[in-house]
């Protein structure tokens, strides 16, 4: 908690743990940060340890996220954050595929593993939080070995996509998508490093500019240039993870310098990329 007169900060610190499905975690304590609207390829799935976040959805849904409850977000679905209290809030999260959790229960089918969700995205399971509490601390540790790891917090998710999760309905990213929509996702996420232009876009889409700009909005959730900025950053962080240096990280997501990098990522996850690397 801050002193009197201390000024508010940020902080966060992100891992991949190769253990458990190749996840990446977080931990963070955040004093003023907003999220700007985004969605994740992964589940997110975490422990609110103080204070509490205020969630909201593209779909307009709601919600407080209070210290001592697990919060999960499913894959796709686009959704913004920011403090619900003067104080912010602390947590920790693993962001982990679908697949990978299939996996890790011993299922198969890429079916399957997509329409897995979680219809809550407040859990209130002091068992599971527990657990999952534990396994990310170990996560954490320089000295528990791989084999810990890998069982904290396979035990742990496990746990919660069993007692809390649901299957047969189609999660939000792979639900009817336009195909116009579909192709100009997919010419995006291949050009990350470039600079797309609209009128590419809706050549390679086969729709005029203004109907892909409405359809996009409406299937993703984000107009085209907000769902460039959120894949570039999404890139950053994985090549962070990987160690590469922050000047080839901003060549290689199409970012002009270390600067305009930095202020994207943070504008993301509330800190410059110099200081979430682990």
């Amino acid at each position: 908690m801050r002193k009197p007169g201390q000024p508010a900060s940020n902080r966060a610190k992100f891992w991949r743990e190769p253990a458990f499905a190749d996840s990446e975690l977080l931990v963070a304590s955040y004093a003023t940060h907003c999220f700007p609207p985004h969605a994740h390829d992964e589940f997110a799935i975490g422990v609110i340890s103080r204070g509490a976040q205020a969630y909201q959805d593209g779909r307009g849904q709601r919600a407080i996220m209070p210290q001592g409850r697990m919060c999960v977000i499913n894959p796709g679905q686009v959704h913004e954050g920011r403090p619900a209290t003067e104080e912010g809030w602390d947590y920790r999260m693993v962001y982990v595929s679908a697949e990978g959790l299939f996996r890790a229960l011993g299922e198969s089918g890429a079916t399957a593993a997509r329409t897995l969700h979680f219809p809550s995205v407040v859990i209130d399971d002091e068992e599971t939080k527990q657990l999952f509490w534990m396994a990310h601390l170990c996560s954490e540790s320089v000295e528990a070995t791989q084999l810990e790891k890998a069982s904290r917090l396979t035990a742990a998710i496990c746990q919660a996509v069993t007692r809390h999760a649901l299957a047969g309905r189609k999660l939000a990213e792979i639900s009817a998508v336009p195909g116009a929509v579909r192709k100009a996702r997919e010419y995006i996420d291949a050009h990350v490093a470039e600079n797309p232009s609209l009128e590419a876009l809706s050549s390679e889409a086969g729709a005029s500019p203004f109907h892909l700009l409405r359809a996009f909005k409406d299937a993703i959730g984000v107009a085209p240039h907000s769902y460039l900025v959120q894949r570039r950053v999404e890139r950053a962080k994985h090549l962070l993870l990987k160690g590469c240096p922050l000047r080839s990280i901003a060549i290689e997501t199409g970012y002009c310098d270390q600067g305009h990098l930095s202020r994207e990522f943070k504008r993301f996850y509330g800190v410059p990329p110099s200081m979430a690397r682990r």
